[in-house]
Parts: structure tokens; sequence; C-alpha cells
């Protein structure tokens, strides 16, 4: 015959060892739906910073081609007044040199310098005429900022 405390304590035992094994295997399902919760949110994370670089990146491309678009604009727009600009620069530069032929005061020596009308594009031009055209292009530049400036400003 059993005795009546192994006869309590047996079922009372197993009971707790279902219990703790039930209680093992819950947390083990849970620990594992964790990780794959962890990993699935860890992928899409990724999948959205990956698709917010390629939204950057093209924003980026459209933003760069766009002001590049301004700039020929602008450019093409200058145009005009920079060939007016360095036309008057090759008429400064012939009546300099008309001054300097004649023996007329001060006159810079420019005998050396082209006689075409686009002297600053010559081969054979002075580094000063070089100088002159940089410097008949940054004021016409600026000029054109200034105005822009003016424009914006009312």
């Amino acid at each position: 015959m059993i005795p009546l405390w192994l006869k309590i304590v047996g079922p009372i035992a197993l009971l707790a060892a279902i219990v703790t094994s039930a209680r093992l295997y819950i947390a083990h399902v849970d620990r594992t739906a964790r990780a794959e919760q962890k990993s699935a949110d860890a992928a899409e994370v990724s999948r959205v910073r990956a698709e917010a670089k390629v939204a950057d990146l093209e924003h980026a491309r459209a933003t760069d081609a766009a002001h590049a678009q301004g700039t020929k604009e602008a450019n093409d727009a200058l145009l005009p007044e920079l060939e007016a600009a360095r036309a008057g620069l090759a008429d400064y530069a012939r009546r300099l040199r008309a001054q300097a032929a004649q023996g007329g005061g001060r006159g810079a020596d420019l005998s050396g310098a082209s006689d075409r009308t686009n002297v600053v594009d010559s081969a054979d031009s002075l580094p000063l005429m070089d100088d002159l055209d940089r410097c008949t292009e940054a004021v016409t530049r600026l000029k054109n900022a200034q105005d822009w400036w003016a424009q914006i400003r009312n």
C-alpha cells in the first residue's frame, strides 16, 4: 500500500511539474515571438530608411537640376550685357592703342595687343587684357546680382 503522504504529494508534484513546464513553454514562445517581432521591426526600419534615402537622393538630383537650369538661364540672360561690356573693353583698348601710337600723354603701351574687336579672346592678348576681361565679367555679374537683390527686396 502507498502511504497517504505519497498519494497527496505525487499528484501535487505532477501538477507543479505541468504548471512549471507550461510556464517555461509560454516563456519560450513569448521570447521567440518577441525576437521575431524585433527582427520584423528592424527589417521595416531598414526598408523605410532605404526608401527615405532614395527619396532624398531623388530630391537632391531634382534640386541640382533645377539649380543648374536656373544658372544656365541666368547666364544666358546675362550674355548680352557681358558682350556689350566686352565690346566696351575692346573699344577702350583701341582708344588706348591709338593714343599710344600718337604718342599722346602718358597712355598705356598696348602696341602688342591684338587689333581684333574680340581682344580678350585673342591668343596674343596681353595679361592686362585678360585681367580687364575678368574684371569686366565680375562687374557685370555683380551688377546683375545687385539688380536681382533690389527686385526681391521690393
